[in-house]
């Protein structure tokens, strides 16, 4: 695969998480929950509309007349598919955003499928040139030549044959350093991943570094992914709400299970919900207290005070 392929299946894969993050009940049959998420993070806004007796998602450009901010008040559709060449206002279509100023996901897809695309690269380039410990070079057409295609069966995982003599002797042969970090490179692939969860509101809790994660570590993990998801989640719950009143529809959003077990729904989380999963040790008073090494004396004339 070149690098394009690889971006591409990189990004697509990226989209495809983001596209589970949210699920509706009640939406008519024409409209598919993963057409109208695919428009809004693919696009960052859209509007929800009726058009000869059906229910339609439609991208638009703004039309009308401008506010003092410059927003327009009304949205045009041109979609030659079902002959719609129309305006559009607010009494009879409604805008969903994906966030407060319908940004939508594709900057970051294309941010973070570049970074990932650029690490699988390094580390299929490193664990290719680990089958070489040398450099070639050639002086000639015909010897470049033969070196390539040593060059290309070494990377088809095949054993590098030179098989004419005067070609062999006319090759000029530099040792590599040794310098194969490999580690490097997958932590690096891990963190690009991490922080890109993260930022679409997936708890991830990367860590590279220490044994343990600790208490302070998680409750500044999962307070951190809060902001832009629940901003997601409020746009299109304000537009679902404006929905079924203009149409008489009875539509809801809620984040999946994938995030609604991490964001439960808007509460914090705490460190019981961390300790409850078995996966982290988050530090608690009861451990601190045994670390502290709280002397049994003490704990007794405490007790017997209780007592009296």
């Amino acid at each position: 695969m070149d690098k394009k392929q690889i971006n591409k299946a990189v990004r697509d894969y990226l989209f495809a998480t983001a596209m589970t993050m949210f699920k509706y009940d009640g939406l008519p049959d024409n409209v598919r929950p993963e057409d109208l998420e695919r428009m809004l993070l693919e696009n960052g806004e859209l509007i929800f509309t009726k058009w000869n007796d059906e229910y339609y998602i439609f991208q638009f450009t703004g039309a009308g007349k401008q506010n003092y901010l410059g927003e327009w008040d009304s949205y045009q559709v041109n979609n030659p598919y079902i002959n719609c060449n129309a305006v559009f206002t607010d009494n009879d279509a409604v805008r969903i955003r994906n966030t407060d100023n319908a940004v939508s996901l594709a900057g970051m897809l294309d941010m973070y499928s570049e970074l990932l695309s650029e690490s699988y690269i390094t580390l299929n380039m490193s664990d290719v040139n680990a089958r070489l410990s040398f450099l070639i070079s050639a002086g000639d057409s015909a010897t470049k030549a033969s070196a390539e295609l040593f060059l290309k069966q070494v990377y088809d995982g095949k054993q590098g044959i030179i098989g004419s003599q005067p070609l062999l002797e006319s090759l000029s042969v530099n040792p590599l350093a040794e310098h194969r970090d490999f580690q490097s490179v997958i932590e690096l692939n891990k963190f690009y991943y991490s922080d890109f969860f993260q930022k679409i509101g997936l708890t991830n809790l990367y860590n590279n570094v220490h044994d343990r994660i600790s208490a302070t570590e998680t409750t500044f993990t999962a307070t951190s992914i809060y902001p832009f998801v629940d901003n997601m989640k409020k746009n299109r719950e304000q537009a679902i709400e404006k929905i079924n009143q203009l149409f008489g529809l009875d539509v809801s959003v809620e984040f999946t299970s994938s995030w609604d077990y991490r964001l439960k729904n808007g509460r914090n989380l705490t460190e019981q919900d961390f300790k409850n999963t078995g996966l982290f040790d988050t530090g608690s008073s009861e451990q601190a207290g045994e670390q502290a090494g709280e002397p049994e004396d003490n704990k007794e004339t405490v007790e017997n005070e209780t007592d009296n």
